[in-house]
């Protein structure tokens, strides 16, 4: 029981640590390990891909698509980002519509760019008053 709660609270103090870093315009370091237990299979396999992602880079819905081995399931493919539940550990918002688009995300396109110019994706800035609006 004592090793699992000092599990659970370095679990906690990495995410915390990780969610911090990116609401003041940083990129987190260790992020702690997922099981996501709800979701399809295919979602599950979706948000694999998408955690295979590194900060700083970013794929296209199709690309992810290839990369699971159903290339035609672009769409399906931008549904499982959508219904991503932790959209920052699981990093949805690295992946574009085509032609570089910023395309969706469920935390809406402000907050894309915002962890796309973190990451040094975008170097759009984004400006003190939304950081301190999303700070924990």
């Amino acid at each position: 029981m004592e090793c699992e709660t000092a599990l659970r609270r370095k679990w906690s103090a990495l995410t915390k640590a990780g969610l911090e870093a990116v609401l003041i315009g940083e990129l987190p370091g260790e992020l702690p390990p997922l099981d996501v237990c709800a979701g399809t299979d295919f979602q599950k396999c979706v948000w694999s891909a998408l955690r295979r992602i590194p900060a700083g880079q970013t794929k296209s819905y199709s690309e992810i698509a290839a990369e699971i081995g159903s290339a035609k399931a672009t769409r399906a493919v931008g549904q499982a980002c959508g219904a991503n539940p932790i959209p920052v550990l699981i990093p949805c918002h690295r992946v574009l519509a085509a032609g570089g688009k910023l395309g969706g995300f469920s935390g809406g396109l402000d907050w894309k760019r915002r962890l796309l110019s973190v990451e040094g994706v975008l170097s759009q800035p984004w400006n003190g008053e939304t950081q301190r609006k999303f700070s924990l």
